[in-house]
């Protein structure tokens, strides 16, 4: 059975001796700040990508499937399912067979989404990624905008600390949003966000509309690898200056090996994702934007950009620009100093306390200072060269998706 209407899972849950939530932790946690806020007693959650995991949720225990199985033959289980994840939900619905519950009733996607969006401010648009594509241009850019509200820091990080927060709904909408005015589009500027398709679909609806911009990959890959010789919380990414000591541009080689020709590391082949994100949202709620001609024709393309978000046009001939690129880690020392310091700002991107952000913020002013230093050393030819050819079939892809030419634009 699966249950389609917001009245039929209070019924059921109501008629239940106990009730056990399981499934997709993003959906479970939903489901599980439903039934507390309204008083319907779970008795148990279990997660079907971790079944080791200890502690509550909600107040709710977890448990094993299997120990769930065995000691409470009259429980209902509610499943909670992605079906876009049809790997994830062929592994959850094996660990519900094996645990011998009987009494199994599905939640359709899209209601548990609906829920999940209640929950949350509503966002006009949403720009998901890249990283080191222009997105901190558009954002300065939008933000001077009266009619368009962006939360003041570029990213909250929210899908990355969502899961951890019992009232992480809550804690989203005061800390970033409490000061929207009625009549202002709402937007969010989050370029780590180009693999969070779900995440993105579950919290504010598939109504959202998205942007990407892309750049030409090798020129975005290495800026993004400088940018991780700054912060990064990847302890063999500092262990680069301990191989050099200093930069070396030898390092971004390295880099290259190390991550980027892996198969679980494809951040700048675009295409991937925005086509995942089409699966959530639809190819008509999705715009990409291309980085150079953003450079090049600004005013053409922010006409675009606020043509598509659904705001009234205004001229913007120029986008602010930051040099916050050209700055690295010192040494060895300053890149782990550096890391630590990354650390707990996303540590404090959850947290409620502007006296304890400030402090920080002025912490990390005062060290950056000692720590950084500025280096303008372009990539060597031959990693260029690799690199395009490395995402030569990528881009051809994205131009086919986007039916258009990048010849003159990303490659001769």
């Amino acid at each position: 059975m699966t249950i389609w209407e917001e009245s039929q899972i209070v019924a059921r849950a109501e008629e239940a001796q106990e009730l056990v939530l399981f499934g997709k932790p993003s959906l479970v946690n939903i489901l599980c700040r439903y039934c507390f806020k309204r008083q319907i007693a779970v008795q148990n959650i279990s997660y079907a990508d971790d079944q080791k995991r200890s502690g509550s949720f909600c107040g709710v225990p977890f448990a094993l499937m299997e120990q769930i199985g065995q000691e409470s033959r009259n429980c209902l289980v509610f499943a909670l399912y992605d079906p876009h994840e049809k790997e994830q939900t062929e592994s959850a619905k094996k660990i519900l067979e094996r645990s011998g519950c009987k009494n199994i009733v599905s939640i359709d996607y899209g209601l548990l989404a609906e829920l999940g969006t209640k929950e949350h401010i509503s966002l006009d648009f949403i720009c998901v990624g890249f990283v080191k594509c222009g997105t901190s241009s558009l954002h300065r850019a939008l933000k001077k905008r009266k009619k368009i509200f962006l939360p003041k820091k570029k990213e909250t990080l929210y899908m990355h600390w969502r899961l951890k927060a019992e009232d992480a709904p809550e804690r989203f909408n005061t800390i970033y949003f409490s000061d929207v005015k009625e009549g202002q589009t709402t937007g969010n500027i989050e370029p780590s966000y180009h693999n969070n398709a779900d995440g993105i679909y579950e919290c504010f609806g598939k109504d959202t509309k998205i942007l990407f911009v892309v750049r030409n990959p090798a020129d975005a890959a290495y800026s993004y690898f400088k940018m991780l010789m700054r912060k990064t919380l990847d302890k063999r990414q500092v262990n680069y200056y301990r191989r050099y000591f200093r930069y070396h541009v030898k390092m971004f080689d390295d880099y290259i090996q190390d991550y980027l020709v892996t198969e679980d590391n494809d951040r700048f082949k675009y295409i991937k994702y925005i086509r995942k994100y089409e699966e959530y949202f639809g190819k008509d709620c999705i715009k990409v934007i291309f980085f150079e001609e953003l450079i090049q024709n600004t005013e053409q393309v922010m006409k675009e950009v606020q043509k598509f978000i659904g705001v009234k046009l205004k001229k913007i001939d120029s986008l602010p620009h930051s040099n916050e690129g050209k700055m690295v880690s010192r040494n060895y020392i300053c890149a782990w100093i550096n890391r630590l310091i990354y650390y707990k700002d996303i540590e404090l991107r959850s947290n409620y306390s502007q006296k304890k952000k400030a402090r920080h913020e002025k912490r990390k002013a005062f060290l950056h200072k000692y720590t950084l230093i500025e280096n303008e050393e372009k990539m060597d030819p031959s990693s260029r060269i690799f690199l395009d050819e490395f995402y030569k079939d990528s881009i051809h892809e994205l131009e086919a998706y986007c039916e258009k030419s990048l010849k003159g634009l990303w490659y001769k």
